[in-house]
């Protein structure tokens, strides 16, 4: 049964996702290749044939929209083809992909112009020497899903249950913008809000650049600046938050090049309420997170979302049943939809796609999950991440994610493990990350395998009552996961045996099932320290029917009024504290 999604009929084939994928760097020069180029699957020891298909770009192999029905074996490899004109109108060409899943190698008329591993991180190419009036783009892509090093979040090969479809390929969008030999490369942002300032950071071959910052429009400062950085305090300035996500619009300006960009004044921070309980604090107020979880999945796209619109929906939909947090489940997303939640105003905490190898369920996760004993991750072996170039792979992911997602507001805390797979060294992952960024929060253990560091004390509860208890690390007491309440809608599924954790009838069982749970096991809680949740999930995916939405997105399985209710009941608690 193919299982399209409700935006389907808004699709455009030929030219799909055409906004600019960088929103915080922003050029008017722009040229997206996305839409129908041509492919072929062959065995990794064989050459290229002649027989070529067509394929839709940037839908992964095995998703719907991309029209290739494949599931990409270790052995296989995918090659695309892309035949197109090009008029360069400045000194440089750069050539971009968004994403690629997961090892990939770039020609462009007949020259190796990239190789890249990871299938979450962009990455840009110089193709000034190469490129022509007519062109020939060829990519070479292999993926080795769960049998490799490196991250692929809740992919398998052979998917069922809790474990999706594995796709493979380009799955986000490519595009080419022209820019000069003085252009800007990087721009890093950093928010200092009880100092009233912000720093920029800038990479670049330029002698001088002219930054400006606008309020509502009105320029409220202009430098010029010689140096790669730029520091600017305010008199007073207007806060990003969850009620009113004010956000101030940049403009940089070199001796050749001008690039857009935007920031918001936030800070995320922890400490402890009247009543002496670790709290999470944005802008200097302790406030409860609610929050959903989500896999980033959606039927016919799969790994990419159909349109613009499909990503706004969701997003605001969890605004409206009165979320104010999504956790980016262990899947790095478009640069577009962090740009969302910023201009909406909803929290994320970013997890690191899965790496290495799940732990062993019917073991030592039933001895640190359930009972909470510490198990000393840095046996390799025991958790999936016995190699070495696993381990290292591991970083580099990482960093990429945090470099590429470092200057969107909406995300407070990052997340680089999950209930132990592939898991390792967290005490020094915690030190790396830290490093790279200091300005937000860190869940280094989320369910499973605590190992006493970082700032949240996050536990995963779904076959038992949840029962509060106080942190011996005086950390923020978190529930990273529950629910999972489900009810299988036949018609808008695709699953042959649906899977879930505790199975409803009904729309009305379930809705007052997950209302009561709330009720009696999260809200009764807040005053003995409990300071944030996460309800699992935001949407059906494949065989798991455990959403608030089917995987095609066209039925809410419950009436998202009472969850306002009942989160604005849950952010009332903490405040009456």
């Amino acid at each position: 049964m193919k299982l399209y999604s409700k935006f389907y009929d808004k699709f455009n084939r030929e030219k799909p996702l055409q906004e600019y994928p960088r929103p915080n760097l922003v050029r008017n020069n722009y040229t997206n290749l996305n839409g129908v180029w041509k492919y072929q699957i062959i065995k990794n020891n064989q050459k290229i044939t002649s027989n070529w298909s067509e394929i839709v770009v940037p839908f992964a192999v095995g998703s719907l929209l991309s029209e290739v029905d494949h599931i990409l074996k270790p052995n296989e490899v995918l090659i695309y083809k892309k035949l197109f004109k090009y008029n360069k109108k400045n000194d440089k060409t750069i050539l971009h992909f968004e994403a690629v899943d997961q090892v990939c190698w770039v020609y462009l008329n007949g020259q190796l112009v990239a190789y890249n591993e990871g299938g979450y991180n962009p990455f840009s190419i110089d193709v000034s020497e190469y490129i022509k009036e007519e062109n020939e783009l060829i990519v070479r892509v292999v993926d080795y899903s769960e049998t490799g090093i490196y991250a692929y979040g809740k992919q398998r090969i052979k998917n069922k249950e809790i474990w999706y479809k594995a796709t493979a390929g380009i799955w986000q969008s490519v595009w080419l913008e022209d820019v000069s030999n003085a252009y800007i490369q990087e721009l890093f942002i950093t928010p200092y809000f009880d100092e009233k300032k912000v720093i920029f950071s800038i990479t670049g071959d330029f002698e001088q650049a002219i930054v400006s910052i606008f309020e509502n429009g009105k320029e409220i400062t202009r430098a010029i600046i010689s140096e790669k950085s730029f520091e600017y305090t305010f008199d007073e300035f207007i806060e990003w938050n969850l009620d009113n996500p004010f956000l101030y619009d940049v403009v940089i300006e070199t001796e050749k090049d001008i690039v857009k960009s935007y920031f918001g004044m936030r800070k995320v921070s922890k400490g402890a309420d009247s009543n002496n309980h670790e709290r999470f604090f944005l802008n200097n107020k302790p406030i409860f997170i609610s929050g959903i979880l989500d896999q980033g999945y959606i039927s016919d796209g799969m790994y990419t979302y159909p349109n613009e619109e499909s990503m706004l929906y969701d997003l605001t939909f969890i605004k409206e049943m009165g979320f104010n947090m999504v956790r980016k489940h262990v899947k790095q997303e478009n640069r577009r939809w962090y740009y969302l939640c910023d201009i909406l105003g909803l929290l994320v905490f970013q997890d690191m796609p899965n790496g290495g190898k799940p732990v062993e369920l019917k073991s030592v996760a039933h001895v640190s999950g359930m009972l909470n004993f510490k198990v000393d991750d840095s046996n390799y072996v025991k958790f999936g991440r016995e190699k070495e170039e696993s381990r290292n792979m591991f970083y580099q992911e990482l960093n990429s994610m945090i470099l590429t997602l470092y200057n969107y507001p909406s995300i407070v805390t990052w997340i680089p493990f999950n209930e132990g797979w592939g898991q390792f060294d967290s005490v020094l992952v915690v030190e790396f990350i830290k490093k790279i960024d200091s300005t937000r929060l860190i869940d280094h253990a989320s369910g499973w395998f605590d190992q006493g560091v970082s700032d949240y004390h996050s536990n995963h509860v779904y076959f038992k009552k949840y029962k509060h208890s106080l942190d011996k690390y005086s950390r923020i007491s978190f529930l990273s996961e529950f629910g999972g309440y489900s009810l299988f809608e036949k018609k808008h599924s695709s699953s042959k045996k649906p899977y879930g954790y505790k199975m409803f009838k009904t729309k009305k069982d379930l809705e007052d099932s997950i209302i009561r749970l709330y009720r009696y096991e999260i809200l009764s809680n807040i005053e003995n320290g409990l300071s944030g949740c996460v309800f699992t999930q935001l949407s059906d995916v494949e065989d798991e029917c455990n959403g608030l939405f089917t995987f095609d997105r066209k039925v809410l399985k419950i009436n998202p009024r009472r969850l306002a209710a009942i989160n604005l009941r849950l952010k009332k608690g903490l405040k009456n504290e």
